[in-house]
């Protein structure tokens, strides 16, 4: 009963809620105790009812406490609805394994990155890119598919270098820089088009290729092909493709150098897109509890990008007809070059690629051929040792001897084609990577898109062959790598400026015979070796930074070069030691006639 203690060891029946949290006032309610008790007769048979009052709102706590904390967790745990949904159809649900475990900002954490994921479209991308490849067999490029720069005429280079400057002064060209990627293999995190190469001048990558559109566009407005001054400065338009991991940066680089000089409406920024990774059942790879593993979707997905971010509209808006698209790690890349340009422009190209001779059959690079009647570029991994290695008795030369070095134009028009029409329909490349992954490190597949897949829907091609010594060195290795590092890059450039100097009648000597004796010449002040030689004819330069080769002295001081201290007279050339002499022109031509 109510009115009596318990016995030891005996339990309370349970009651409903209310009556236990009304049992202190009830027990307070008892029949007083006959007077003649003494308090301390009266506290000890008190004691027991204070006990059983205590511990009934102590249970009372306890189960009220439950019951709101299983109410709050019932509507905290509670999945998204369409997103869970959409992970159900897609077989993709142990996503949301440990939805129960995370806090509220790691939950919103998963639910953002999922919204920007469609997961039946992965699973299609991956259900493509796993059936069996092309049994059409390759076939090496013919001589016929190849423009050689080294056999062009004067006059046909001069023509299309004028119909490339045309382009520009239009304001119909466009570069896309492809520079999502950090400096991590030459020991920096920031992004690599940051990187100082080690030039006299400790101009970065991204540096190099601004400083050439400046010059690009200053020279396109004083050669215009008719010999009329334009009314405006010509602005090549300049699309950045950033990544996740290096917009932030990227921007805030820009920003601080000022653009580099360019105008601020002419550089515009975009990021690649990523996908996430997968087991090799297809399976999306858990980076934490609420992350899934991602990675970028390869230079390829550069054609999806710019639509995604609206710069192909924008390239529509402002009159762009072609585009050249190179990477950020190449030194000696010519952005906007007009004599390819105008090329691919005469013939209607829809896209068309500056091509390298093979140094070696090892070189492990993609290679250009033919296949189902149609220019492509083709994996070295594709490749047999025959193949790799064959020789064409007529020439010497390798059979598959045209290398890819990402350097391509685009028409807009092109581009537009293939980010929608081929979007849903295109190959990914399944890369076997290691993954990180919540359980440590897993084997799995990155997908990746190559800038070369569309190739083949081209409804015509062009291939230029350039010189290597000219126009590659990419960056790509740990500084003191024996091929493609800084130390190699900064080498090849630099012996590329003291060839241009040399050619406009300037000799290079060094201080103390100081090697290489080399000197850097500014993008700023020449861009393929022009308009040097009334800075150089007749003079021997004695240090690798030359103040009138750096772009940083006005017209007035080069007049009065004779009289500047160390300005030492070489021996006397011929007005015109120009780049040609060597079949070597470009050099714009020493600027049309």
């Amino acid at each position: 009963m109510w009115g009596q203690a318990p016995t030891p060891g005996q339990r309370p029946s349970p009651k409903r809620d209310d009556q236990e949290v009304s049992l202190l006032g009830r027990l307070l309610k008892q029949p007083q105790p006959g007077k003649r008790q003494n308090r301390r007769q009266q506290a000890e048979a008190a004691l027991p009812y204070v006990a059983l009052a205590v511990a009934a709102l102590s249970v009372v706590k306890v189960v009220l406490g439950k019951r709101d904390q299983a109410q709050k967790s019932q509507k905290a745990t509670k999945r998204p609805t369409a997103l869970w949904k959409n992970a159900r159809a897609a077989h993709q649900q142990h996503i949301f394994d440990d939805w129960d475990l995370l806090t509220d900002e790691q939950r919103q954490e998963l639910t953002k990155q999922l919204e920007a994921v469609d997961l039946a479209h992965v699973n299609a991308i991956f259900e493509r890119s796993n059936q069996p490849a092309s049994e059409a067999t390759a076939s090496p490029v013919e001589d016929v598919d190849i423009t050689k720069l080294s056999e062009l005429s004067t006059s046909s280079e001069l023509d299309y270098i004028r119909t490339g400057l045309e382009l520009i002064l239009k304001d119909q060209v466009a570069v896309v820089l492809l520079a999502g990627g950090q400096g991590t293999r030459l020991g920096s995190n920031d992004p690599k088009g940051c990187y100082d190469i080690g030039l006299p001048s400790s101009r970065s990558l991204f540096q190099l290729h601004a400083e050439r559109i400046k010059r690009l566009q200053h020279v396109a407005a004083l050669h215009d092909a008719k010999g009329r001054k334009p009314s405006a400065r010509p602005l090549i338009k300049w699309y950045i493709m950033t990544s996740s991991a290096t917009d932030a940066a990227t921007r805030a680089y820009f920003e601080q150098k000022k653009n580099f000089g360019l105008d601020k409406s002419q550089v515009m920024f975009f990021q690649q897109g990523t996908l996430p990774c997968l087991t090799a059942e297809g399976k999306v790879i858990m980076a934490s509890g609420h992350s899934l593993a991602t990675a970028p979707d390869g230079n390829g997905g550069v054609f999806t990008a710019l639509k995604r971010s609206g710069m192909l509209k924008d390239m529509a808006s402002k009159g762009v007809v072609c585009v050249d698209c190179v990477s950020v790690d190449n030194a000696l890349v010519r952005p906007a070059d007009p004599l390819f340009l105008g090329l691919c422009h005469q013939h209607e190209a829809e896209c068309g690629s500056r091509v390298l001779a093979r140094l070696h059959a090892r070189e492990r690079v993609g290679v250009f051929a033919r296949r189902n009647d149609r220019l492509q570029v083709i994996e070295y991994s594709e490749l047999d040792a025959d193949d790799a290695s064959s020789s064409d008795p007529s020439t010497g030369l390798l059979r598959y001897n045209w290398s890819n070095v990402c350097m391509h134009y685009f028409s807009v028009a092109f581009l537009e084609r293939i980010a929608t029409s081929l979007q849903d329909s295109m190959v990914h490349h399944l890369a076997h990577k290691s993954i990180p992954s919540k359980d440590g490190p897993v084997r799995g597949v990155k997908l990746e898109q190559f800038i070369f897949d569309p190739f083949p829907h081209a409804r015509a091609q062009v291939l230029l062959e350039v010189a290597r010594d000219e126009q590659f060195a990419p960056v790509k290795n740990a500084p003191g790598s024996a091929s493609d590092s800084p130390d190699t890059a900064c080498a090849a450039l630099l012996d590329l400026h003291t060839r241009w100097v040399r050619a406009a009648g300037g000799t290079v000597k060094l201080e103390g015979n100081r090697q290489p004796s080399v000197v850097e010449v500014a993008p700023l002040v020449s861009y393929a070796g022009e308009g040097l030689q009334k800075l150089c004819q007749d003079r021997t330069l004695r240090q690798p930074f030359d103040v009138f080769l750096q772009g940083t002295v006005g017209a007035e001081l080069v007049s009065r070069r004779a009289s500047l201290e160390g300005a030492d007279r070489g021996p006397s050339s011929s007005p015109q030691r120009a780049l040609g002499s060597q079949h070597r022109r470009s050099g714009l031509c020493t600027l049309l006639p």
